[in-house]
Order: C-alpha cells, then structure tokens, then sequence
C-alpha cells in the first residue's frame, strides 16, 4: 500500500466520525434543549423514560394540596425526622430498586389503613393487589391523589417485574413522591367521618 491510499483510507474512515463531532460541537445548545422532550433514552441498563417520569411524578405531587385539610405535606411526618428521610434516600445508593419498592410499601399500607377505616377492608392478610383495587374503586381517595397512586403504582410494578433498572436519582425522586403520597392519603384518612 502506498502512501497516497494509506491517506486516502484514514480521511475515509475517520471523515464520518469527525463531521457528527463537528456538528455536534456546532449544534450543542440546540441539541441540549432537546433532551426533555426524548421519551426514552437507553445507554446500557439506565433508561433515561424511567427517571424523567419519576420526576414528573414528584413534580406533581408538590402541585397537589390536599383539597381535604390544609396541612401541608411537604414537611417530613411528625414520627420521621430530617435524618431518618436523609438515610433512606442515602440507602437508594446501595439499592435504588429495593428503594422503590420499599417506598411503595409504605404507600401500600396507607391504602390499607384507609381500607379499613372505610371497612373496604379487614383482613390484614389480604392481598395487597385485592386492597388497592378495593380501595382505589371506592371512591374513598380523591381524583389528583387516585392519579398520582397510580403512577407511583405503575412505575412500582416496572421495577419489580425487572422491565427497568432505575438509576439513584430515580429511585430518591420515587421515594420522596412516595411519601408525599403517603401523606395524602393519610389525611384523606383522618379526615374521614
């Protein structure tokens, strides 16, 4: 091979790569700007849908009030203090999925505990699933509350059926989404006659 092929090849092999860097540098605020908008963005085993959609649920638990009572749920309960909510986000670093899952646990148990204060449900063995739809189809819980539920119920059966892997942030933004739900449906407890 002489010299003039040998260039040749390397400006053909390389002339690709180096045009999508260049325009990639040109357009690299455009292309920015773009990234909310990506319904789904696989790099390995992160899918960038997951997060984005455990945000958006947080998002919309801060703009629900609780149309009930005007406490304010964006305060830790009264039984948890900043430190213990610090260490389980923390404990997301270790297991982001066994977050979720333990996050949604808790939403579960307010769903039972407003089940039997409505008598929906009594059996403290029943299933959790027979207890969500009983509870869900009662009427009992408010329409923003029901829809956030149900997200958080959705994104919950992903992990645990291994459709996603979710990343530390997703699995923080889920549990706090969690508990503010939490909180929701307690006072929607309290406050029933």
């Amino acid at each position: 091979m002489d010299k003039l092929t040998f260039i040749s090849k390397m400006i053909d092999s390389i002339s690709w790569p180096l045009v999508t860097l260049i325009l990639g540098l040109a357009f690299r605020k455009q292309i920015a700007e773009l990234f909310p908008y990506l319904k789904k963005l696989k790099a390995g085993p992160v899918e960038a849908e997951f997060e984005m959609e455990a945000k958006q649920v947080l998002a919309n638990t801060q703009n629900v009030k609780s149309t009930v009572s005007g406490t304010d749920i964006s305060q830790p309960k009264e039984s948890e203090t900043t430190s213990d909510v610090l260490s389980r986000l923390k404990s997301a670093r270790n297991d982001p999925a066994g977050m979720i899952l333990e996050s949604w646990s808790g939403v579960d148990g307010a769903l039972f505990r407003l089940g039997q204060k409505k008598g929906i449900c009594v059996d403290p063995l029943e299933n959790t699933n027979k207890v969500y739809r009983s509870v869900m189809s009662s009427g009992v819980i408010s329409g923003e509350t029901k829809r956030l539920i149900m997200e958080l119920y959705e994104l919950r059966n992903r992990v645990a059926h291994v459709l996603v892997k979710p990343t530390i942030t997703a699995a923080q933004d889920y549990a706090l989404a969690a508990d503010k739900v939490t909180g929701l449906i307690e006072i929607q407890a309290e406050n029933l006659a």
